[in-house]
């Protein structure tokens, strides 16, 4: 993790930061002058960004999340926020999901936020913010999002016991909920055409996410201007969660 430096900088830990969203996260992180250590499992997913510490970790093993906020914390003193973003999008009804693609979705989506959210319970004693990222589908009936609305609907209840639980030493955990965005992972949708304007019409503001359209909230909530906000699932997704229109 490199020598220790001057205390006076906040320091993020992105897990799954490799993405879009955490592209554009880290570059809001940097205009802050925070220092901003990603790790994901492929760290070629971390090309092309600079001024990061890269790290390898599979965010689903506790044992390597916890090391990943241990040795920030060694080298930096303290971590401020951790966000994770790992995740995967099975987008099938239940009965064409096997088991294989169940068990993947379960610890692809959820355990790797609990695996953040248990190094976090152990090494952010003085506090600080963990955000968690679920999806609209986790709090509205979609067809076909049966996995990703039942891993991310954990996600939720997830975030919602730990701020109780860890309330009192000042560690906040919040959940950002978008609909479509416009991200590598989405690709499978947003090449099609069809799909992409069947998708538009879903989100009532008429077009899908965007990356910065989430990594700005999620940078509030890693930020104190949020400091009294914990337990909280913030719904970004063109207003498709509140007041569905319909795409038929």
């Amino acid at each position: 993790m490199g020598d220790r430096r001057a205390m006076s900088k906040d320091t993020y830990v992105l897990i799954g930061g490799g993405g879009g969203i955490g592209r554009s996260l880290v570059h809001r992180l940097q205009q802050r002058d925070a220092h901003v250590i990603v790790a994901s499992r492929d760290q070629q997913n971390h090309e092309g960004l600079s001024g990061i510490e890269s790290i390898q970790c599979d965010a689903s093993d506790f044992a390597a999340v916890e090391h990943v906020l241990t040795a920030a914390t060694e080298a930096h003193g303290e971590v401020h926020g951790v966000v994770c973003m790992a995740g995967s999008i099975v987008l099938k009804p239940a009965h064409m999901v096997n088991e294989q693609e169940w068990l993947d979705t379960v610890s692809t989506n959820l355990t790797t936020a609990f695996a953040c959210v248990r190094a976090a319970g152990k090494v952010m004693k003085n506090g600080g913010s963990v955000v968690l990222v679920s999806t609209v589908a986790a709090a509205t009936g979609l067809p076909n999002h049966e996995a990703i609305a039942a891993t991310k609907a954990g996600v939720e209840g997830l975030a919602r016991s730990a701020a109780a639980t860890y309330a009192g030493r000042g560690l906040r955990v919040n959940v950002v909920a978008p609909g479509l965005v416009d991200t590598p992972l989405a690709e499978r949708i947003t090449r099609s055409e069809k799909a992409l304007e069947h998708s538009r019409k879903m989100h009532p503001l008429g077009r899908i996410g965007t990356p910065d359209d989430i990594s700005s909230p999620i940078d509030w909530l890693l930020s104190n201007d949020s400091s009294w906000v914990t337990g909280q699932t913030i719904g970004v997704d063109g207003g498709l969660g509140k007041t569905r229109a319909s795409a038929t």
